[in-house]
């Protein structure tokens, strides 16, 4: 049975996930996936196109910045799977979608370029950078998985084909993001995800539920933590598809010139 489950961030806050099966996000939900090698770009085939359905919890406001963070790799890597799958990366198969908007007018900005990067489903960045992101390992330091860049199109849509990001030590599930006009950094920032959310997907996946128990949750996170009113300006908007794949979807405001708001 298909199942199109919408899980706005303000629902998820205010009623939780009080059993899995009751949003349909339960054991048969991930036990539809069977094969725990499954693909990334295979499980994409499947998803629609165009303006998501459930925009409508999309606010249009100001989105402020955060820490560039130790684990961001320069690179010009131009591409909507950023899965790297030749390389076997699996996980929950994740489509994101971001709208870039103009926040005085919440008219959509064609041309602007999201730059994102996120860990796999273990927790760990790809590139030669800082051993804080990914220990030493040689192969890994080879790898750009979870890294890419598209430029808006004329309704302000970028979108990524990925896997949901694992967690690592001290930090809650995040995505980085640098939005740029041209070459200029208007924005760097992170998003997030409902902490119920990242809790379903950790315990009853296959391919993440080997790392259950994260150490940090929205609320006691280093960049965001504080309280629930700080975080939900920047968490993914999130609807689980036929059982088999994530979509998420932000809408993220801007001016032409350089955020100087934090987050």
């Amino acid at each position: 049975m298909d199942l199109d489950v919408n899980i706005g961030r303000r629902e998820w806050l205010t009623k939780g996930l009080k059993a899995g099966a009751a949003l349909g996000l339960g054991a048969m939900a991930f036990g539809a996936l069977s094969d725990s090698s499954i693909i990334v770009p295979k499980a994409m085939a499947g998803i629609p196109e165009g303006s998501l359905d459930f925009l409508a919890t999309e606010p249009c406001v100001l989105t402020c910045t955060a820490t560039l963070g130790p684990c961001y790799y320069s690179t010009v890597l131009t591409r909507r799977d950023i899965t790297e799958s030749s390389a076997g990366k699996i996980g929950l198969p994740t489509r994101l979608a971001f709208r870039v908007v103009d926040v005085d007018t919440c008219l959509p900005i064609s041309g602007a370029t999201v730059d994102i990067w996120h860990t796999d489903n273990n927790g760990i960045y790809s590139a030669p950078i800082s051993t804080f992101c990914n220990g030493t390992d040689p192969v890994v330091q080879t790898q750009r998985f979870g890294r890419g860049v598209q430029a808006t199109d004329a309704n302000g849509w970028a979108y990524f084909d990925t896997f949901y990001p694992g967690w690592y030590a001290g930090r809650v599930t995040h995505i980085h993001a640098t939005i740029r006009i041209g070459t200029t950094a208007i924005a760097t920032t992170q998003f997030f995800f409902a902490d119920r959310v990242s809790e379903f997907i950790y315990r009853s996946h296959p391919m993440y539920s080997h790392r259950p128990n994260r150490d940090t949750t929205n609320t006691t996170d280093n960049v965001i933590g504080g309280n629930v009113s700080r975080v939900v300006p920047y968490l993914m908007s999130t609807r689980l598809v036929n059982n088999k794949f994530l979509q998420a979807v932000k809408t993220i405001g801007i001016r032409t010139t350089p955020t100087a708001c934090a987050a």
